[in-house]
């Protein structure tokens, strides 16, 4: 069992497509090592191979706490076993045992990263590999790590150094080659390292005045930067977009290209097809229409045990549930398709519990807003709220109706986690953790101002 205070350990799958991007590859491993991950790639025992390459990629899957797999159309070729018998052996070993994995495993944390090396081949991203997130690593891995870099980490805080930038020197935010970086401009950016991510983000709009030309853009890309830092991609994305489209500073331009190719995916992952916002008006849709097998079925497992749960609570003492073991019935209740006999009754009162917690969603006049909230590697949550009001917090005391689900990616699938930004944790009785403040953006309540939905209602 790993401590909390023992580096990640992480084996990097790839497919050996030329000299070139093995080169890449020991880049990006390398780079994760300066980042404090205990990063491992078949290169670094070459000089003392093992009896069996099979049995070290196995061992080296089973210790890892992840893995990352950097996808191409040759790795996916062969992951898929699309090559000629002994060509790409090593990842037609990996893909099996990745696949088996991710099938058979009952991890509760994804485990498997997926990486490319633009953003454009995400699309490679086969769907077992289809998780939360993907990132982009640059062609010869010279790209911005810090958001995997924090996950791998289990999300630390601050990246040590200048992760982001290899090639930055130490007392300059990014180096482009003829862009002046200012002291005060410096001083500003770094602002952010010591927390206040907006505060540097102020200061830095005080730097734009009196600025042109390709200096004024190198101060609206570092905005970009920490805009996209915490989470706000949407004025990330405007960032980038109007470095790209004024610059004419040809590396500088490239980069701000990349980001925005970055945050698009990110965009459309969380408001596209598959993703959390459209698997949660799906689920709201069910809800509306009545459809209790669907929506039971769309709850995680621990959100389904902490409701059973929290009904028998409600009902103890009832006498329909006197001939049961709580913890049995709880089980059986919980199950996607629960066949107990207390089940029709429990799902009827659970759908018309959820009907009046979110009666006044509406899906032609309501939608996700503001920016992707990802929670860790796995969550997501998603704030329903009428389509054209404002901000979130209107003004003092003033609070816009919103409905907070926490969406999970389970295997290929977004489910619901929660009804509000908090953890379930099932137990008699059960419990939830408040998700960090930070993390969630926005002032905590429940859907509405009320309660969320509970396990009440008579047996």
């Amino acid at each position: 069992m790993r401590t909390e205070n023992e580096a990640s350990r992480v084996l990097i799958s790839y497919s050996h497509d030329s000299k070139e991007h093995r080169e890449t590859i020991r880049v990006f491993a390398d780079r994760l090592r300066l980042a404090g991950i205990d990063a491992w790639i078949d290169q670094y025992d070459e000089s003392n191979p093992p009896e069996s390459w099979p049995d070290w990629m196995r061992r080296e899957i089973e210790k890892s706490d992840f893995v990352v797999i950097v996808v191409t159309e040759n790795y996916i070729q062969r992951f898929n076993r699309g090559t000629p018998s002994g060509v790409g052996s090593g990842v037609r070993w990996e893909g099996a045992l990745i696949t088996a994995d991710l099938y058979h495993s009952r991890r509760e944390r994804a485990k498997f990263i997926p990486v490319v090396l633009r953003a454009q081949d995400s699309a490679l991203i086969p769907s077992p590999l289809n998780l939360t997130s993907w990132f982009v690593i640059g062609e010869s891995a010279e790209a911005d790590l810090g958001r995997l870099v924090k996950l791998l980490l289990r999300d630390p805080g601050e990246l040590p150094g200048a992760l982001g930038v290899p090639n930055a020197a130490a007392d300059t935010a990014f180096h482009f080659d003829g862009i002046h970086s200012s002291d005060e401009i410096d001083r500003a950016f770094r602002t952010a390292t010591v927390g206040d991510t907006h505060d540097a983000i102020s200061q830095l709009d005080v730097l734009l005045v009196g600025r042109k030309g390709d200096e004024w853009a190198y101060v609206l890309f570092l905005q970009g930067v920490l805009h996209h830092k915490v989470g706000e991609v949407s004025q990330a994305m405007a960032c980038f977009k109007r470095v790209s489209d004024t610059t004419g500073h040809m590396q500088l331009r490239q980069s701000a290209v990349q980001r925005l190719e970055v945050l698009l995916g990110e965009f459309n992952a969380y408001f596209g097809e598959g993703g959390p916002v459209v698997a949660a008006n799906k689920w709201l849709a069910n809800v509306q229409r009545g459809k209790k097998g669907a929506v039971w079925k769309g709850l995680t497992r621990e959100l389904r045990l902490v409701l059973a749960q929290d009904w028998i609570i409600a009902n103890e003492g009832h006498p329909n549930l006197a001939p049961y073991d709580r913890d049995e019935l709880a089980a059986e209740l919980a199950m996607k398709s629960p066949t107990h006999p207390l089940a029709k009754d429990f799902l009827k009162i659970k759908l018309e519990v959820l009907q009046d917690h979110y009666r006044k969603w509406d899906h032609k006049g309501w939608g996700a807003a503001g920016n992707p909230r990802r929670i860790g590697l796995d969550y997501e949550l998603v704030i329903m709220s009428p389509a054209d009001d404002g901000v979130l917090i209107v003004g003092e005391g003033e609070i816009r109706p919103v409905y907070p689900i926490l969406m999970r990616n389970v295997g290929v699938d977004w489910m619901v986690a929660s009804f509000t930004s908090a953890y379930p944790i099932p137990g008699w009785p059960p419990q939830a953790e408040e998700i960090p403040a930070s993390l969630v953006g926005f002032k905590r309540l429940g859907a509405m101002g009320e309660d969320a939905p509970s396990g009440g209602g008579e047996a």
